[in-house]
């Protein structure tokens, strides 16, 4: 049993819980998240199930939500369960001015990850350090917002959905849209649309999963969710020395799903399309038969198996 379990968090539960109880249901030891989401956060958290653990980093990393902050309250967590540290009685914003602000927030741009959060500094969770009363020095990050729409304004309060880079904290899009806005800006509620190709309509809420017999039916295979890598079929003679780690020669490939740059990952196939490794190239490679010599093409960075 290895893929992944996307799972329609409920509010209330750390991404942690839903781990645990999934771990209880499939009886495996070797189960973890894709990506934290908050306690009040709800929506699609893939879950991976025993050698599904070993390919999270290579996932696609585009998360998608839909939130609603509210207007005039500033807190020490940068959502409604902290400490309201400022706050503004009257809200007189434009909505035109909202959608001006929101064009700044596009593209790259840098946050300063909140206290609250599972970032590690200094090999510590940054939550426990703020449950023992600590403030650390936080480097800021570039993440990248793709879109950002507003859905709906009625003060004090904006729902928004946006799509954007692994690492973004929404809460601290909000607590810098309100000090943009001058006001102060808090997130009151979270959903987890997407994350990379598992999203909110296909996930299934976990009380629902606990009343299945046969969970299996509705694990996504590994190879599925490493669709946006090319694949690098090879021939079975080196099928062994693969799965052994060994590197990919060119006189061993037996074709490409598509042009392959320096550095790019790759899922690794055999002759019957069965996922070995995950691999990555050395150099560019768009046509075999323009390789005149046998050379290294490719190393596995994590081995799968059959």
């Amino acid at each position: 049993m290895d893929g992944f379990l996307n799972v329609n968090k409920p509010k209330g539960m750390t991404s942690h819980d839903v781990v645990d109880e999934i771990r209880k249901l499939v009886g495996r030891e070797k189960v973890g998240h894709t990506g934290t989401l908050d306690p009040e956060a709800t929506g699609a958290l893939p879950i991976a199930i025993g050698k599904a653990t070993k390919i999270i980093q290579f996932l696609e990393g585009e998360k998608g939500y839909r939130a609603t902050m509210k207007l005039g309250i500033t807190t020490d967590t940068q959502d409604m369960t902290g400490k309201v540290i400022a706050k503004s009685d009257e809200i007189n914003i434009p909505e035109e001015r909202i959608r001006k602000i929101f064009k700044n927030f596009l593209g790259k741009i840098e946050q300063i990850p909140p206290m609250i959060s599972a970032l590690k500094v200094k090999g510590k969770r940054l939550y426990k350090l703020a449950r023992e009363g600590k403030r650390v020095e936080r480097l800021r990050r570039e993440i990248e917002i793709y879109n950002l729409n507003l859905l709906n304004y009625e003060p004090p309060e904006v729902t928004f959905e946006v799509n954007c880079s692994r690492g973004t904290y929404v809460r601290t899009l909000c607590h810098d849209i309100g000090k943009t806005l001058d006001c102060g800006a808090c997130l009151k509620a979270l959903v987890r649309t997407k994350s990379g190709i598992f999203t909110l309509k296909e996930s299934h809420p976990l009380e629902e999963l606990k009343k299945l017999p046969n969970l299996e039916r509705y694990l996504m295979s590994m190879d599925k969710a490493l669709g946006h890598l090319p694949i690098v079929k090879v021939k079975e003679r080196i099928r062994e020395s693969v799965l052994n780690g060994g590197p990919i020669e060119t006189s061993g490939i037996l074709e490409l799903s598509s042009p392959i740059k320096e550095k790019e990952l790759v899922r690794v196939h055999n002759s019957e399309n069965r996922l070995l490794v995950v691999a990555r190239a050395l150099f560019d490679i768009g046509d075999l038969k323009r390789i005149e010599k046998e050379v290294v093409a490719f190393k596995p960075v994590r081995v799968l198996g059959l």
